[in-house]
């Protein structure tokens, strides 16, 4: 696991920064085309922070769609400093539908040993700059989530809302809501 998140963020600088060994055009401009089920999902690239009321911060990362997969992470940071908790996050284009994978570390960078299999959800419907996944069926090993939605909110605010389902017999919570910020 190790070795794959080093190649995951040496991917990353590979694609934004670099160039051809001739120099001459980037090496975000070569590749695969994207899969056309991904191409909607463009619009949650880039990195986005939320500074929150106690001082913690959570930040979200989403590189872009490239062949049939993006790849996203999650990190909070409190105000002490401590990151109790990373997610990786992939969507991938599969024959018949776009899947979200996502698994949760802990801050010491072990596995949660209560999400041992990844959340899987499915994507159930794409607007104009917006995205809901929900999971998918008996595999999603997704707990309490009725749905999650990615939007964007202008050019520079990506919304993150977490729905969690009704409990027997009662509401459901409201809705958890993050209104991230481009980072510059």
């Amino acid at each position: 696991m190790h070795r794959a998140l080093i190649l995951v963020a040496t991917l990353a600088v590979i694609g934004c920064s670099s160039t051809t060994e001739h120099g001459s055009q980037p090496l975000e401009a070569q590749g695969p085309a994207v899969a056309p089920a991904l191409e909607p999902l463009a619009f949650m690239a880039g990195a986005w922070v939320q500074q929150q009321p106690n001082g913690a911060m959570i930040e979200e990362h989403w590189m872009p769609p490239r062949g049939s997969a993006m790849l996203g992470s999650f990190r909070r940071i409190l105000g002490n400093g401590a990151v109790p908790f990373y997610e990786f996050t992939q969507i991938v284009a599969e024959k018949d539908r776009v899947v979200l994978r996502q698994i949760h570390i802990h801050g010491n960078f072990e596995p949660d040993p209560k999400r041992t299999e990844p959340m899987e959800l499915v994507l159930e419907r794409i607007g104009a700059e917006s995205a809901t996944f929900v999971p998918a069926g008996d595999r999603a090993n997704a707990g309490e989530l009725e749905r999650i939605t990615y939007a964007r909110d202008g050019a520079d605010m990506l919304v993150l809302t977490v729905q969690p389902k009704a409990r027997e017999g009662k509401p459901a919570d409201p809705p958890l809501v993050f209104r991230m910020v481009r980072c510059r």
